[in-house]
C-alpha cells in the first residue's frame, strides 16, 4: 500500500487524538484552509495545555553513527545487516525510522525503517534491518559501510526545552491537549495558537524557541544577534503578545 503524500481532514479532525495508531509516522495532513500537520506520538508525558512548542527523541549515542555492515550487500536488497555492539533494541524501535549511511560505500543515502527485530547486544551483535524501499538499497554496501540508526523525529515527542537540550530542534505545535503515549496531530504550518515567553510580540515580529528559564515550550522574539543556535518558527500576527497567553501566529515550521 502506498504511503498517502497527504491525508485531507475536515475541521475538527486535526483535535482527535487516539491510544491507538491510526497511520504512518509523519504522514502530512492539511485542513481545507492550508493549515499543515504531521501524524506524531506523544511521549509518556501528557502535553498540555494545547498551543506548546515539541521536539522529538534524543539520539541514541551508541547507535547514531559508525555501525559497520556485516556483510556486502547488493543493489536492490531490501535487507542490511549491521553490527550493533554494546546496546539493546526492543522489537521495532527504529520502525518508520532511518538508517543513515556515514560514511563508505553508499555514504549520504538515507533509508526509510520497516522492521527489525529485538536485539541482545550480549547475544549477537548483527541485527538485521528490512528497509521500506521496495526497490532496495541504491549503492552496493560492503564491509566498509557505516551506519546511524534515527527514530522518527515524530515518535515520542515532549515540550521542547529552550534552555537546556533540545533534542530534535522544534517540530510543531499541539493543537489541543495530549494524552501521554497517545496519538494526535502535530501542527507545524499555518495559523496557529503558540505559548508566549515573557519577551512578548507585536505583530510582524518573526519568533523562535524561547530560551529563557522556565519557559519550556514557548516562543520568544527571534534575533539573529542572539539566537544563532535557533531558527524563526513563524511570525506573530493581529495582537501584541501577553506573557503566559497564546498568541495568533502564523507557524512555518514545516509546510
Amino acid at each position: 500500500m502506498a504511503f498517502p503524500t497527504t491525508v485531507y481532514l475536515s475541521y475538527g479532525m486535526e483535535k482527535v487524538e487516539t491510544s491507538e495508531q491510526k497511520q504512518k509516522l509523519g504522514t502530512r495532513a492539511e485542513t481545507p484552509d492550508g493549515r499543515v500537520f504531521y501524524y506524531a506520538k506523544n511521549s509518556s508525558s501528557a502535553i498540555t495545555p494545547a498551543g506548546k512548542i515539541v521536539d522529538g527523541v534524543a539520539a541514541v549515542a551508541a547507535q547514531d553513527m559508525d555501525l559497520a555492515a556485516t556483510a556486502a550487500h547488493s543493489t536492490g536488497d531490501t535487507t542490511i545487516s549491521i553490527e550493533v555492539p554494546t546496546t539493546d533494541l526492543t522489537k521495532d524501535q527504529y520502525k518508520d525510522g532511518y538508517l543513515i549511511c556515514n560514511d563508505g560505500p553508499g555514504q549520504g543515502e538515507v533509508y526509510r525503517i520497516k522492521s527489525h527485530p529485538a536485539h541482545d547486544a550480549s547475544a549477537d551483535n548483527t541485527v538485521i534491518i528490512t528497509i521500506d524501499e521496495p526497490d532496495g538499497i541504491r549503492t552496493a554496501l560492503t564491509t566498509a559501510s557505516l551506519f546511524g540508526l534515527a527514530a522518527n523525529p515524530y515518535t515520542d515527542v515532549k515540550i521542547i526545552d529552550g534552555d537546556g537540550t533540545m533534542t530534535t530542534g522544534p517540530l510543531g505545535v499541539n493543537p489541543i491537549p495530549v494524552t501521554a503515549s497517545y496519538y494526535f496531530w502535530l501542527q507545524t504550518s499555518g495559523i496557529s495558537s503558540v505559548l508566549s515567553g515573557a519577551a512578548v510580540a507585536v505583530v510582524g515580529d518573526a519568533i523562535g524557541v524561547s530560551q529563557a528559564s522556565g519557559e519550556s515550550g514557548a516562543f520568544d522574539l527571534w534575533d539573529a544577534s542572539s539566537e544563532e543556535d535557533t531558527r524563526p518558527i513563524g511570525h506573530a500576527m493581529n495582537i501584541p503578545s501577553v506573557d503566559t497567553d497564546n498568541q495568533i501566529v502564523m507557524l512555518a515550521i514545516r509546510n
